[in-house]
């Protein structure tokens, strides 16, 4: 048996099978139509997951159809022009999650991805933030939502889910007249408008909700989004708890002990407030400011899984507290909950946790750290599945190569939760490299090799030595 296999037997892994419950996604317009090519759309569908599993660094639209020997404009029209609608088979990753993902364990995580590219046409290409170097660049920039399950004990045994990913559109390539020939040419739906990355997030978590019906607690994203009042109001609303990252020097809170007055409460001379207010003698502070006024006896020790070379430990505090609206006038929010404090080795890190009051403090900083999930489902994608290698220009031909990497990984953390029921689950990349070994196996013995030649096919193939 290969050495990359993780199985004790080589059982017959299908593709098609796995997409078969997505055919009417692919062959079927929102309105139930059809179009004449749409028996061509689908074949070419499992040939894009096998071409993007596939090691090997060719995975452009022409890389694809060489290597598994498919009209490289088959293969360019299913992305850059079919009619498949990328929504429906976004929505069928959220409402078919493996029974070991979708357990009450698992937290929903939104974040965003760059995709590093130049070119003055590409859809939402701007000189922007991008998180994979932490400085501007010229990048695409998508919004994902990912379901993720904590590892039993070691940290890399965490699984995650890809339930969506949408492109953000800056506020200029969105409304500006001088971007609408390039709106044009990208095919940019004309009644878009533009969102703002945690508009788009919420877009994506209540999809995520709408389909669970049970929702878990949403966390992960870093200040960009935790920050944002509305941002945390619409989870309120929605009754879904969160751990949000924070600045540490931002955001102003007091003790959620600290009396508040209310506009009822307000009697006698003087204009009665409008909004709740906090006392004069009280003061604001910011993450930061309370940690500078805590001393080592404050501090507790947390270890909350084991890693790749040592144990994940790290300090933390934590309080009850109440967000401030605005200091000037003393205004407050109904926002209260725990804000978490990690006095990391090279930052201070801040969280702000709502509706999770009767959770250990152990149990905040495993979630808090889950965030790495989304970290590590970004850093696979591109590395084993290609996300930032398409090469069109289109609206349309970036949400169907998202789409589909999305797809991809969905096929491979399926078998990966699988492996996982019984034992530990084996790294994403092993999995992936396993995969293809029994797919050129099974190809090979379908051809009448013998199946130690079939096996030595598989291994070639994972180590990139030949095509299918």
């Amino acid at each position: 048996m290969s050495a990359v296999s993780y199985r004790s037997h080589t059982p017959k892994i299908d593709i098609r099978r796995f997409l078969a419950p997505l055919r009417d996604a692919f062959t079927t317009r929102l309105d139930g139509r059809s179009w004449p090519r749409a028996a061509n759309t689908w074949r070419v569908a499992p040939a894009y997951v096998e071409g993007l599993i596939r090691p090997g660094s060719h995975k452009t639209l022409r890389g694809i159809g060489k290597r598994l020997d498919i009209n490289e404009h088959r293969v360019r029209r299913f992305i850059s022009e079919s009619p498949w609608e990328h929504d429906a088979v976004q929505d069928h990753l959220n409402e078919h999650i493996p029974e070991k993902i979708a357990s009450p364990e698992a937290m929903l995580i939104v974040d965003d991805v760059d995709i590093l590219k130049h070119g003055y046409n590409s859809v939402g290409v701007k000189t922007q933030y991008a998180g994979s170097l932490g400085h501007l660049a010229s990048c695409q920039v998508g919004v994902d939502c990912v379901l993720a399950v904590p590892g039993d004990h070691y940290n890399a045994d965490q699984l995650t889910w890809p339930l969506g990913c949408e492109i953000y559109l800056p506020q200029d390539w969105a409304t500006d007249d001088e971007f609408e020939e390039r709106r044009q040419d990208c095919g940019v739906p004309q009644d878009l408008h533009f969102r703002t990355k945690p508009e788009i997030a919420l877009e994506l978590l209540a999809r995520a909700r709408e389909a669970s019906g049970a929702p878990p607690p949403g966390g992960g994203p870093d200040s960009g989004y935790g920050e944002l009042q509305t941002f945390r109001k619409q989870l309120r609303d929605w009754n879904e708890p969160y751990i949000l990252g924070v600045g540490p020097k931002d955001m102003q809170i007091i003790p959620e002990s600290t009396p508040i007055e209310y506009p009822e409460d307000a009697s006698g001379i003087g204009r009665p407030p409008s909004e709740p207010r906090y006392p004069p003698d009280a003061t604001p502070q910011s993450p930061e400011e309370i940690a500078d006024g805590l001393t080592d006896e404050d501090w507790t020790s947390v270890t909350w899984a084991e890693g790749t070379k040592e144990l994940l430990s790290g300090q933390f505090f934590r309080t009850r507290v109440r967000v401030v609206k605005r200091v000037r006038k003393r205004r407050v929010t109904e926002e209260t909950g725990w804000l978490l404090i990690e006095d990391a080795t090279d930052e201070l890190r801040a969280w702000l946790c709502w509706g999770v009051d009767d959770w250990s403090i152990k149990e905040l900083a495993a979630y808090a750290h889950l965030r790495w999930s989304i970290e590590q489902f970004h850093k696979e994608a591109k590395q084993v599945l290609a996300l930032d290698q398409f090469e069109g220009r289109s609206w349309k031909g970036w949400h169907h190569h998202v789409t589909m990497v999305l797809l991809t990984y969905a096929f491979v953390a399926a078998e990966r939760a699988a492996h996982g029921a019984a034992a530990r689950p084996p790294p994403f990349p092993k999995v992936a490299r396993t995969l293809v070994y029994e797919m050129a196996t099974q190809i090979a013995e379908s051809e009448g090799l013998e199946l130690l030649q079939a096996q030595e096919v598989g291994e070639a193939m994972v180590k990139g030595l030949t095509d299918w």
